[in-house]
C-alpha cells in the first residue's frame, strides 16, 4: 500500500465509504462512494496528495461543483475526487502540491447539508463500486494533525502503557488522531488486527499504539478491544 494521504480537511466525517446502500443505488453504487466531512460553507479545501488537476467540471445531480486530480504511483494511476464545492481555485492541467488550496466548500450539486464528498479512485479496483474504494487505509496516521511534528501530543491523564497486546474484536475498529470521538478518523483496524499499546488515557480508556493512533478500548458499554498473546 504505496499511496499515502493527507487529510483534505479538518472537520468531523458525517458518511463513511459504503453506508446507506439504499441512496446510492440510483447511481450504480452498493453503498456510498466516498467519505463525507461536515464543514461550513466556504472552508478551504487541500489536495490530499500531489498531482495534476485532471478535471474540474459540474454535477447537477451529483458532485455539483468539483475538482478532480490524477496520481501516479509506480504502474498506478489513481484519482482524488472533491465535491460539492463553492468554486474551484485550480484548472485543468495544473499541477498541485499535496495540501495547496485547490477550492472551497459549499453544498452544490445532490447534496442534503455543507460538506466536502472526498473520493479515491483506483483504476481496475473494486468494480462493484467501479474502481472507487475506502480511503481510509491509505490516510497517514498524523494527516492534518501536530501529532506529524513532535511525535506525539500530551495529553491530560496520558500513562505509558508499553507492551500490552489487544485484538480488534468488532469487523471494523475507528482510528483516530487523539483519545476521544472529537478527534478526526485517519484510519481503521480490522477484526482480529492486533496492536501493542504504546501509552493509555486513562480517563477515557483509549490507547495509543502508534504515535498519532488512537482507539477505544471501549465505548458505550460495548468491548473493542481484547488481551492477546
Amino acid at each position: 500500500m504505496a499511496i499515502k494521504l493527507t487529510l483534505p480537511v479538518n472537520g468531523p466525517i458525517t458518511q463513511l465509504f459504503g453506508e446507506n446502500p439504499q441512496i446510492y443505488k440510483k447511481w450504480g453504487f452498493p453503498g456510498h462512494n466516498g467519505i463525507d466531512y461536515g464543514i461550513p460553507n466556504g472552508t478551504p479545501i487541500k489536495a490530499a496528495v500531489a498531482g495534476t488537476v485532471a478535471l474540474v467540471g459540474f454535477e447537477n445531480g451529483g458532485y455539483g461543483n468539483f475538482v478532480k486530480l490524477s496520481h501516479v504511483d509506480g504502474s498506478k494511476t489513481y484519482f482524488t475526487y472533491y465535491a460539492h464545492l463553492a468554486s474551484a481555485s485550480v484548472t485543468a492541467g495544473q499541477k498541485v502540491k499535496a495540501d495547496a488550496v485547490i477550492g472551497n466548500s459549499n453544498n452544490t450539486g445532490a447534496s442534503t447539508g455543507p460538506h466536502l464528498h472526498f473520493g479515491l479512485k483506483i483504476d481496475g479496483e473494486n468494480p462493484p463500486y467501479k474502481g472507487y474504494v475506502d480511503a481510509m487505509p491509505y490516510f497517514t496516521a498524523n494527516a492534518g494533525t501536530e501529532e506529524a511534528s513532535s511525535g506525539g501530543a500530551d495529553y491530560p491523564d496520558v500513562v505509558k502503557l508499553s507492551g500490552l497486546v489487544f485484538e480488534v474484536i468488532p469487523d471494523l475498529l475507528n482510528v483516530r488522531n487523539g483519545p476521544g470521538v472529537e478527534f478526526t478518523i485517519v484510519g481503521q483496524l480490522a477484526k482480529g488486527s492486533k496492536i501493542t499499546t504504546k501509552r493509555l488515557h486513562s480517563k477515557s480508556v483509549w490507547i495509543e499504539y502508534e504515535p498519532g493512533k488512537w482507539c477505544a478500548l471501549a465505548f458505550n458499554g460495548i468491548v473493542n478491544l481484547k488481551a492477546s498473546k
